[in-house]
């Protein structure tokens, strides 16, 4: 029986444990000014959330409130945190960044309550810490906020900006301290701009008129007017940008600004708390729009503040770290009776501690870190991208971000072929991008029909690429364009180089080229009638000439020293009286003119003297032969090598030719800031011209038609075009994408040859340099004037030995000088009688010229049979044969008879 009743009494107190421990009540204190009521109300619903029957609780949160004035200091608070403690509170909630004193982070580490504040705080030093190590502040650190702005704007690529802040915000400096440092850095692109609610902050945009980029820290309140006055400013336009920093910028309604005012364009960043980074996108951190059930809806009620959610992180972190406590401790997990006695020692709630340490597992040193920053464009609340506490940004909703309608602006340059006016659309008084062609204006159009947007074109007024002006640190011309966010793109012959790259991105290079000596082509020059002589010099030829004439004497003088070189007259007569030598001065100059001819002579040498020295003579005369035949080939072929400037290093060691390059353009700086010691001589040749060698574009330096023009020499400062775009342009990545298919499909040669092979041009095309140009008839005129000189002079002298000849026909025909020149005439002109016969008188040399008369009165004189017939000899050369012998004579009668 005892043993029954004894179980019984086990379950029965075992029951009033249980119902103890459901029942167990823990007070909590908060703190709230009067103006926070949203937040009161919002820890009271977190507080029976809690508590509520959704599943079995072992404990109750007992709320415990506090009611604060703006006027209370730090006795108040010291009095109010010491009640919550005689209560017997477990942890105390706030006050508010309202609270201008720790006091009551000091009674909680004095006595081990657990203190959790939600609002912004001072950040603490190292010496307060000791004092601060029963407090928790789920609000994030302003130095983390500092460094995640920093991140932020880098990630936009802005390099020129300026800061605009509230002056009376006490923890302004320290949210944007990172950007400050930035300034301290970079004084002349990072400026700062402090103002007060009760200013007239026109003031403040007068003082940045023209900037385009702001980073802009203030109350929530003061937004939209802020904005607003600065509109007559031209800062809310469509190429402005502005950067929100206070983490409540939601709960202002910008949407407004752009509902009634079409002007207001300025692209609106802001930042959010992301409490949970893992929820889905399309539920708001902030309570518009919420999921039950699988079902999203939308709620009507008042937005909700930054600080209410936080409020509820930290009631929702209090009760997870109780049930953690309380599954260890069930015995231990009640408040003692503490005092607020702040010399007591040794009193503090140990279990407190605990606590804390179980809540700062996710945090360090009181400070919150597991969160992320959600970029976002608050006029048509979506979200761009977060940030997270390791410095990286995920870009997010790319495909459902409200695209507004852009036309984008395109910043270029009258420069052909690149981009220049079409003469046909200007007559046609056409507008608008129709009036503009070059390669540039089909390369732009091209990429727009594969990305999908539209644009205009904006020729830059002063007609410049861009460079950077050293006092003010501006740029001008397209760079300038761009970084002032005048225009999206930049597009033309645009070299990227690495100062454009400080202020500018560049997409993948659209054309690969090099800088090259751009001449004038070489004026046409009628080569003069002597040129074949021009292979040798004049000199040569006199020494050539003194040869001919040299060698002709004096072969006759060895000639007639060899004695082989005399030979009989008649080689019939065995006997000769003389010997004939037939080297004279007319065979001798006829030889040694055709050893250099490479002619064939009838007349030999026989002797070993004379045939040395004519050999000798022959090896000269094959050398000069041959030396003026390559000479004249390339003296008739060289036109296309007229010029002694072929490179930089030609063009940098004369002062005869003057050269130079666009003002301010990649080539210039090429020259002026390389190591080469061409480059450099090459610049300060250049620089040392009067007129200036340097040019406002290439228009001026050509100043004619391309046909006039030739480039000179090897390519060398390999340059690369490209688009120029602002930095963190989101639609770079598709413009480099499309010029990357564009060049796949071909069609970037495609309108490269286009524009640079045309068809249509009246320039002819050059001829290859490594070919062979053909020798045309200018070139070789001398040579045929020679040949017909030579032939007319043949032909008077023999038009004068023809009229003597006629004369002489005409004294011994007796015959007047009109009929022998008609008898000789005819004669002449019968080119197909090839036999002429003698006739008494023909005044003819050898047999043929021999007189009749003397033929016959020499037959009387000989004898019959001595009568001998000799072919080649002359009648000269038959009177000067000996007599035949008489005896062979008379044998030779008798023989006949």
């Amino acid at each position: 029986m005892w043993p029954g009743i004894a179980f019984i009494c086990c379950c029965f107190s075992a029951v009033l444990v249980r119902d103890s421990l459901q029942q167990q009540q823990i007070n909590i204190g908060a703190f709230f000014y009067d103006n926070e009521l949203a937040l009161e109300k919002e820890f009271l619903a977190v507080v029976n959330a809690i508590n509520g029957p959704e599943a079995e609780q072992t404990f109750t949160l007992n709320p415990l409130i506090k009611h604060l004035n703006p006027e209370d200091g730090s006795v108040a608070l010291q009095e109010h945190a010491c009640a919550f403690i005689d209560d017997g509170v477990a942890a105390i909630f706030g006050p508010s960044s309202q609270a201008a004193s720790d006091i009551v982070a000091l009674i909680c580490n004095n006595t081990g309550i657990p203190h959790l504040e939600f609002d912004v705080a001072d950040d603490e030093h190292l010496n307060d810490k000791p004092n601060h190590q029963m407090t928790l502040n789920l609000y994030p650190s302003q130095l983390i906020l500092s460094k995640a702005y920093a991140d932020i704007v880098l990630n936009f690529g802005w390099r020129k900006f300026t800061i605009v802040y509230d002056d009376e915000d006490a923890q302004a400096r320290a949210r944007l301290q990172d950007l400050l440092q930035l300034r301290d850095m970079h004084n002349d692109v990072v400026r700062v701009r402090k103002f007060h609610r009760d200013d007239d902050y026109r003031v403040i945009w007068k003082s940045i008129k023209g900037e385009r980029r702001v980073v802009l820290d203030c109350k929530p309140d003061m937004l939209v007017e802020l904005l607003n006055s600065s509109s007559e400013f031209g800062l809310t336009g469509v190429f402005n940008n502005v950067f929100l920093t206070n983490l409540d910028s939601y709960t202002d309604n910008l949407e407004e600004l752009t509902a009634d005012n079409e002007t207001f364009a300025v692209n609106i960043t802001a930042v959010r708390l992301l409490v949970n980074a893992e929820q889905p996108a399309h539920v708001d951190p902030y309570g518009l729009v919420t999921q039950r059930d699988s079902v999203v809806f939308e709620s009507f009620e008042p937005e909700r503040m930054l600080l209410q959610d936080l409020l509820h992180d930290s009631l929702q972190l209090f009760a997870q770290a109780w049930r953690n406590a309380s599954y260890f401790y069930p015995d231990r997990m009640s408040v003692p009776r503490l005092s607020c006695d702040f010399n007591a020692e040794g009193r503090g709630w140990q279990m407190g501690r605990y606590l804390m340490r179980l809540m700062k597992a996710f945090d360090e040193d009181g400070q919150r870190i597991n969160f992320n920053i959600e970029i976002y464009d608050p006029t048509e609340n979506v979200a761009v991208a977060v940030w997270d506490t390791r410095g990286q940004i995920t870009q997010l909703n790319v495909d459902l971000k409200v695209q507004k309608r852009v036309v984008y602006r395109v910043a270029t340059r009258i420069g052909p072929p690149y981009f220049s006016y079409n003469e046909t659309a200007q007559k046609l008084n056409l507008t608008g991008n129709a009036i503009y062609q070059g390669y540039a204006v089909d390369l732009i159009d091209a990429i727009a029909q594969e990305v999908g947007f539209e644009y205009i074109f904006v020729p830059v007024a002063d007609r410049q690429y861009g460079k950077q002006d050293k006092d003010t640190k501006q740029w001008n011309g397209i760079i300038g364009e761009i970084v002032n966010n005048d225009a999206h793109m930049g597009i033309c012959d645009l070299t990227i180089t690495q100062a454009r790259r400080t202020a500018v991105d560049f997409t993948v290079p659209f054309m690969q080229l090099g800088v090259s000596i751009l001449a004038y082509k070489s004026p046409h020059k009628e080569k003069e009638l002597h040129a074949y002589l021009e292979p040798f010099g004049g000199m040569v030829w006199i020494w050539i000439l003194i040869s001919v004439f040299a060698m002709s004497f004096l072969k006759v003088i060895i000639a007639r020293i060899a004695k082989e070189e005399w030979e009989n007259p008649h080689p019939c007569n065995h006997d000769p009286d003389s010997l004939e030598n037939q080297w004279h001065l007319h065979n001798t100059f006829w030889l040694t003119v055709a050893s250099i001819m490479t002619a064939g002579c009838d007349i030999l040498p026989r002797s070993p003297q004379v045939r040395f020295f004519e050999a000798t003579w022959w090896i000269f005369a094959i050398i000069i032969a041959n030396s003026y035949t390559a000479k004249l080939a390339a003296f008739l072929t060289s036109s296309k090598m007229e010029g002694s400037i072929t490179s930089l290093k030609d063009l940098s060691a004369q002062k005869k030719v003057k050269f130079g390059t666009i003002q301010g353009g990649s080539t210039y700086n090429l020259l002026a800031e390389s190591n080469e010691t061409v480059y450099r001589l090459a610049f300060n040749l250049m620089s040392k011209d009067d007129p200036s060698a340097f040019t406002k574009d290439n228009d001026e330096g050509v100043d004619r038609q391309h046909c006039d023009l030739r480039v000179v020499g090897e390519k060398f400062g390999e340059k690369h075009y490209a688009i120029a775009v602002p930095f963190g342009a989101d639609y770079r990545s598709n413009l480099s994408a499309s010029i990357l298919r564009l060049s796949e499909r071909g069609e970037l040669y495609n309108l490269k040859q286009k524009w640079w092979k045309n068809t249509n041009s009246s320039c002819s095309e050059e001829p290859d340099p490594d070919a062979t140009p053909d020798m045309d008839f200018e070139a070789l005129r001398g040579i045929f004037y020679t040949l017909y000189v030579g032939i007319l002079i043949a032909f008077l002298i023999g038009i004068i030995e023809f009229l003597v000849y006629v004369q002489q026909v005409a004294l011994e025909e007796r015959l007047t000088f009109k009929q022998a020149f008609n008898k000789e005439i005819r004669f002449v002109l019968c080119v197909w009688n090839n036999k002429k016969p003698i006739t008494s008188g023909s005044p003819v040399s050898s047999v043929r010229t021999t007189p009749r008369q003397s033929i016959e009165k020499s037959l009387e004189r000989t004898p019959k049979s001595a009568r001998r017939i000799v072919l080649g000899r002359s009648s000269e050369e038959m009177r000067e044969l000996p007599a035949p012998p008489a005896k062979a004579n008379k044998e030779e009668e008798h023989e006949d008879e």
